[in-house]
């Protein structure tokens, strides 16, 4: 990718985050109103109730508490900027994990909390005296305020719960919608959706917090007295005085509901904004002025350290070869100047082969260290291999012994290897008998401490899992190449995709045999992972269109006469 297209697409990407960002800024007014009207309701006086709650929070002393707020906000905004826009890379150990994500999630944690107790600091100055002051009089001295410091730390508590949920293991993800739907229909549906799920949000965290406190409050209040030179109230001192308090847990509550739904919002509106689709053209026009902001598709493909746009371009592309009409295709099947070469379809087809054929190795790759089966090349394989299998326990049952041993293309390691050039057997020494045992021993015993096994070892299964995790762009990248191929019978007058028929269909049948390997060897990813579902009915429909639009020259399109027989086979079936 070169470095003007990388630059085009930091700046596009960096005005979303700039609008995400004011955008949450701007939400922070909506959900202090819904607050403030919460919490002043009068039944019989509507009028003075909603007038009185848009004067507090169109009055100077509101704007002038909201600035640390504000700025905790914009704090959290590029924090959650760089976890979406951040390069998804695959670490086999959790420790590799921990060593390299860990800073980034703790200054993540820290976002959250000062994000959710600034928050509770700023409402709490509305709520009745009683909550409102840190430090109050009583009996003419100084006394810590157990409310206030119940209602704080409510707010980190809120904020570190909301960490733990969303972003703990997992990465900050991006939702494609399937229907196009404009900004403001995202909006507002995520605005409705995330006020209703509210009330429900916060009872888990306000719970926890509540016990929480019971266990450590009252050692936080005498601490805070010692350091602050004042006395302790009497207040809340155990947990039938917390439980009991109805208008403090329905503030702590209140607050909790706030400060979840305010991260949600905030994620919501990242994800929508930069899920927009990204101006793209298929080739770079030469009389386009140089500062520009043009950014094709193959660059937007080739931009590996940053999923967001991978996957943009992707879906771009499957958009448009799922249309009817698409002058995006037409500019595909179109020769260039000078030399009438189809330099679009070239760099395109090459660029999509290039990603399906490195996703298709490591699949493989990762498969192969998880010890899954041999791949079944053909859906007919599965009922040949349980006929087989069936056999061979027939003949153990029954002592039948086979008239030539068994070959396997890898077998099992022994203590002594036979060479190739003649039969003689060669029996390890004593020395490597016991370095042998010694290493056997020492494995056995760093797999019996605690710990060890979880945060040095790889987890089996997890590169694979990682890739189907991240396979969306394979997913559109797949439909798209079909479409376009089948498309090209009407549309492509030059006939310039036909030549790279054998490549696409080579491509997508041995992704398809891999994703079929996976299937029968790992079971588990049939029904726990969506991500692989999609890829394997994408791979399967893609295949399927292309061989049925040119069935009548698969014999021309195919190197071998067994993928022949297979892609038939699968036509077959359907």
């Amino acid at each position: 990718m070169s470095e003007a297209a990388l630059n085009t697409c930091k700046l596009l990407l960096f005005g979303r985050c700039v609008r995400a960002v004011l955008l949450s800024v701007g939400v922070q007014f909506l959900l202090l109103t819904v607050f403030l009207l919460l919490i002043n309701f009068e039944l019989f006086h509507p009028l003075n109730w909603i007038m009185s709650s848009l004067r507090l929070v169109c009055s100077f002393y509101t704007w002038f508490a909201c600035i640390p707020l504000l700025g905790a906000i914009v704090f959290y905004g590029m924090t959650l900027s760089h976890q979406h826009l951040a390069e998804r890379r695959y670490w086999p150990t959790r420790y590799r994990w921990l060593l390299h994500n860990g800073p980034q999630k703790l200054l993540f944690l820290f976002a959250h909390a000062i994000v959710g107790y600034l928050t509770a600091w700023l409402y709490t100055g509305y709520l009745h005296t009683d909550y409102r002051h840190f430090i109050f009089k009583a009996y003419g001295q100084d006394c810590v305020n157990s409310y206030h410091i119940f209602l704080l730390g409510m707010g980190l508590c809120a904020g570190a719960y909301y960490f733990a949920t969303e972003y703990m293991q997992e990465e900050a993800s991006i939702d494609f919608d399937f229907a196009e739907q404009s900004r403001s229909e995202k909006l507002r549906e995520v605005l409705y959706a995330t006020l209703l799920k509210a009330p429900m949000s916060s009872v888990m965290p306000t719970i926890c917090y509540t016990f929480v406190f019971w266990l450590f409050g009252t050692f936080l209040r005498y601490r805070l007295s010692i350091v602050l030179n004042v006395d302790t109230d009497d207040r809340l001192l155990g947990i039938v005085d917390v439980i009991t308090n109805g208008r403090l847990l329905f503030y702590a509550w209140l607050l909790g509901a706030q400060i979840v739904s305010n991260m949600r919002l905030m994620r919501c509106f990242y994800a929508a904004i930069l899920s927009e689709p990204l101006p793209m053209t298929v080739a770079r026009h030469r009389l386009s002025v140089p500062s520009e902001q043009e950014l094709t598709i193959v660059a937007g493909l080739g931009v590996f350290n940053v999923y967001v746009v991978q996957c943009l371009a992707a879906n771009f592309l499957y958009q448009e070869a799922q249309r009817q009409t698409s002058s995006v295709r037409s500019e595909i099947f179109q020769l260039t100047e000078p030399g009438n070469r189809p330099a679009n379809w070239r760099a395109l087809c090459d660029q999509c082969l290039s990603i399906l054929g490195s996703f298709t190795d490591e699949l493989s790759n990762s498969m192969r260290k998880s010890n899954v089966d041999q791949p079944i090349y053909s859906d007919t394989s599965s009922a040949l291999l349980a006929e087989k299998l069936l056999l061979r326990q027939y003949n153990q049952l029954h002592g039948i012994r086979p008239v030539v041993a068994p070959q396997h293309a890898e077998g099992p390691s022994r203590d002594w290897n036979t060479k190739s050039t003649d039969s003689i057997r060669r029996v390890p020494n004593w020395c490597e008998r016991t370095s042998t045992k010694l290493e056997e021993l020492l494995q056995e015993v760093l797999h019996r401490i605690p710990g060890i096994v979880y945060f040095f070892y790889e987890p089996e299964g997890a590169k694979t899992e990682f890739l189907l995790e991240n396979a969306l762009p394979v997913i559109w990248l797949t439909q798209a190449l079909a479409q376009i191929c089948v498309a090209s019978i009407k549309e492509d007058n030059y006939g310039i995709v036909q030549d790279d028929l054998p490549a696409i269909i080579k491509a997508l049948h041995r992704l398809k045999c891999e994703v079929d390997r996976l299937a029968n060897g790992m079971p588990n990813f049939r029904t726990n992972s969506s991500n692989f579902n999609h890829l394997r009915y994408a791979v399967r429909r893609s295949l399927y269109n292309i061989c049925i639009s040119f069935y009548k020259y698969l014999g021309d399109l195919t190197s071998s006469g067994e993928e022949l027989r297979q892609l038939q086979s699968f036509v077959y079936q359907g």
